[in-house]
């Protein structure tokens, strides 16, 4: 009877235990955060690359890119001049699921890279610890805008430079409007290590136009948008990469703005201290006091 007692309190406990082991691993985990990308393996620098994955973690995923060249903290990756360990941050869906496109040609900093291996790297915003990371071959093209020209006011300077290796010795670049008439033929001397760069006035009027750079002996052409903007609608400069001013100006923010870029930052409190009064301040005062007093006293006894 007492073992049969024992049997029937026993199994209920047996089973208490087990399922206690089956569900804390889970409550312990706290959710998980991964990454992957579409597309065969490889890209050129350049390239649009998609990345998506799941967070399970919070609502924002931060992204980072490392390799060779790049800090091992990773940078984020329209910043490569970045503060290490500093980030794109992309929303999460409600499902857990994020998405990101990344348009490599307009990241800051893009002629770090080289021909390699990149790392690709997710964390959770607010728990570091849960990441995931995915490895993509990125190919240096022969070819390539370095940087790529973005915007600028009426009556300023840029510059388009870049690399062409296959041994040609100049480039062609046109300027055309959104009609794609030419408005604007220049021809850039290519080095013998394949670099070039020119420098143009901007005389049309604000709007958008197309930069096309190319030589008859390369397959491929490169363009990108050149984006003119009156004065008063412009922001500083120096936030739009591949822009080179000769003078202090102002250029809008690029079209279609990257993800937000969290970066550590500390305000820095300045004041200026009130000068010190002398020591012999109230001595002076007292002695200035007392001859006032002598003279009126003087003055009485003199009428």
């Amino acid at each position: 009877m007492d073992i049969l007692r024992l049997n029937t309190g026993f199994y209920p406990f047996v089973i208490l235990i087990a399922v206690i082991c089956i569900i804390h691993p889970v409550l312990a985990d706290g959710g998980t955060v991964t990454i992957s990308y579409r597309g065969a393996g490889g890209y050129t620098i350049g390239d649009v690359i998609t990345f998506d994955g799941r967070n399970t973690v919070s609502n924002t995923t931060l992204l980072k890119i490392s390799g060779y060249g790049l800090p091992d903290a990773g940078v984020p990756l329209y910043d490569l001049n970045g503060i290490p360990g500093s980030g794109n941050t992309v929303s999460v869906s409600p499902d857990g699921s994020w998405k990101f496109v990344w348009y490599s040609a307009n990241a800051a900093g893009i002629e770090k890279m080289t021909t390699a291996r990149y790392t690709f790297i997710a964390v959770d915003l607010t728990n570091p610890e849960k990441m995931g990371s995915t490895s993509v071959l990125m190919k240096k093209p022969e070819f390539y805008i370095n940087p790529q020209v973005s915007a600028a006011n009426p009556g300023h300077y840029v510059e388009i430079s870049g690399i062409a290796e296959q041994g040609v010795t100049y480039v062609i670049i046109e300027i055309t409007d959104s009609e794609s008439r030419i408005l604007h033929t220049f021809v850039s001397p290519v080095s013998g290590t394949g670099d070039f760069s020119y420098e143009f006035h901007v005389d049309m009027q604000p709007g958008q136009y197309t930069v096309r750079v190319s030589n008859p002996s390369l397959a491929n052409a490169l363009t990108s948008i050149f984006t003119v903007v009156p004065f008063e609608t412009s922001t500083p400069v120096s936030t739009i990469p591949g822009v080179t001013p000769t003078l202090a100006e102002t250029v809008p923010v690029l079209t279609g703005s990257s993800p937000d870029q969290t970066q550590p930052s500390a305000p820095v409190a300045s004041f200026t201290p009130s000068t010190p009064l002398s020591p012999l301040t109230p001595v002076a005062g007292l002695a200035l006091a007392g001859l006032i007093a002598l003279a009126g006293s003087a003055g009485k006894r003199k009428y």
